[in-house]
């Protein structure tokens, strides 16, 4: 029996009492999944308030929207807000959780929900649902495009852009959902359970947000924590950190592989999994059927795209989409704005955006998947860690760091001292003003034969408003460059 719209929540430190369906709710923050929890709540018969620490006039479009479906508006921050009386309070995933506004509605034990919760109490049909450190947004387009083939209703959403309350407004009990999923969305989970639930990866991400590795990794293992023994996680058991992670799982585990040797937990059947064997993926199903596809296929660069590909083949069979939708879904796929990017090449110099790299890991993943001599831009502000991995060997070159691929690294932004101290000893490093600057500078550096990729290594925000926004700003400058 589908529990979605049950009213008990859990006694985890931010949910506390009961919601009361059809109540009133209040909405804290006007982004798009802000407003996306508030039309979802009125379809439903609720009472809603939204509030935003921005003024009225930046939000003058949203305000008169929201005024016409009678949802009250506070603008200017949440004061006037919180002095509402509420049975529900849904929060937007960029407010962080020691924000006042938090704080201050546990105090007075009012439930808060994440919109992520929201939109699944009340969304139909099938969903995957995927997280890791690195490679959700491409396996999450990846799988959408796999679903698209099925001609049933597909929905792509999370944290890739659109809003799960969003879907939920069209999802039918046919609709397939690939929904990316973020370790800020699971912190403020209560009931949220895939069909199918994928973790790609683990490293050190967002630790200055999680406060350390562990707290991280328990963030992340939250995606499986409502699932049964009636559910799929699908998981990379190349990845030591993920292999450890997995066994508190209640669910059914379904490992894949690109390497021909891997450790699995013991009540893994062996024969069910997904791997790689002759330039092909290969997957076992646990009926004891089997998939098959040339590797090839996939236009995708990079041994960290295979992986990808396997885990969205994965949950797409595991949900019972036929082969042949996911033979041309795999196919069809032409990768993912800002993900090793191939945006022109000039005189025999490769230009790849990579924005989407805001961390050492998927940094290195690019590095590991692009032809040397390497001119590297990066930098931004850091998300702790630090930045040495880059010198140690890799699966795939034991004896070479991925920094021994970079030519040249010109830096920028609030980590740039970071940076050099950890790589300048192996690697020349260049100052940048900007990105303007960097690209200028590249331009100036390359020959024919070499790539010049924007990997920043970092987040965006010291210097740019999301990685989106600096990718899209190298696009054009390199599109913007002279042939000769």
């Amino acid at each position: 029996m589908d529990n979605r719209n049950t009213a008990v929540v859990s006694d985890n430190d931010v949910f506390q009492g009961e919601i009361v369906y059809k109540g009133r709710a209040h909405v804290v923050g006007m982004g798009k999944s802000g407003l996306a929890s508030a039309r979802l709540l009125v379809r439903e018969g609720w009472d809603v308030i939204i509030s935003d620490k921005a003024d009225g006039e930046k939000l003058a479009e949203v305000i008169k929207e929201m005024d016409d479906m009678d949802v009250r508006v506070f603008t200017g921050g949440h004061d006037e807000a919180l002095r509402e009386e509420v049975d529900l309070a849904v929060l937007s995933p960029g407010i962080p959780m020691d924000a006042e506004v938090v704080s201050r509605l546990t105090e007075v034990k009012i439930p808060l929900i994440s919109e992520l919760e929201l939109g699944w109490r009340f969304c139909k049909g099938r969903m995957a649902a995927i997280t890791g450190s690195n490679g959700k947004t491409t396996t999450t387009a990846l799988l959408g495009e796999i679903f698209a083939q099925t001609g049933n209703r597909s929905i792509t959403c999370g944290n890739i852009g659109r809003p799960l309350s969003d879907a939920a407004l069209q999802a039918t009990d046919e609709t397939l959902l690939a929904v990316e999923v973020s370790s800020f969305q699971l912190m403020t989970i209560d009931r949220f359970r895939p069909d199918v639930a994928v973790l790609l990866n683990l490293s050190a991400d967002h630790l200055d947000w999680h406060g350390g590795f562990d707290r991280y990794a328990k963030a992340k293992s939250r995606l499986w924590m409502n699932q049964t023994e009636n559910d799929w996680l699908v998981y990379c058991a190349d990845d030591a950190n993920v292999s450890s992670l997995v066994t508190n799982a209640r669910s059914k585990l379904f490992p894949y592989t690109v390497r021909a040797n891997y450790r699995q937990p013991q009540r893994v059947d062996s024969s069910c999994r997904a791997y790689i064997d002759d330039d092909d993926f290969r997957v076992i199903l646990p009926d004891g059927s089997e998939f098959r596809q040339p590797r090839s296929d996939l236009k995708l660069l990079g041994r960290h795209n295979a992986a990808n590909a396997l885990a969205a083949i994965s949950a797409a069979l595991l949900l019972s989409v036929e082969a042949d939708a996911v033979r041309r879904g795999i196919s069809g796929f032409k990768g993912y704005p800002h993900r090793l990017e191939i945006v022109r090449v000039i005189n025999g110099v490769t230009w790849i955006n990579d924005s989407k790299a805001t961390n050492v890991d998927a940094g290195i993943v690019a590095l590991e998947a692009t032809d040397k001599p390497v001119i590297l831009i990066a930098g931004g502000r850091a998300k702790g860690g630090g930045f040495s991995a880059l010198m140690a060997g890799t699966e795939s070159c034991p004896t070479e760091g991925a920094v021994d691929k970079i030519k040249t690294a010109i830096l920028m932004g609030e980590a740039e001292n970071e940076i050099r101290r950890d790589i300048g000893d192996r690697v020349k490093t260049i100052h940048a003003e900007d990105m303007e600057d960097a690209v200028r500078l590249a331009h100036g550096l390359a020959k024919n034969g070499d790539t010049v990729l924007l990997s920043p290594l970092c987040a965006s925000f010291d210097m740019f408003g999301s990685y989106e926004e600096r990718g899209d700003l190298f696009r054009t400058l390199v599109e913007e460059l002279p042939n000769g």
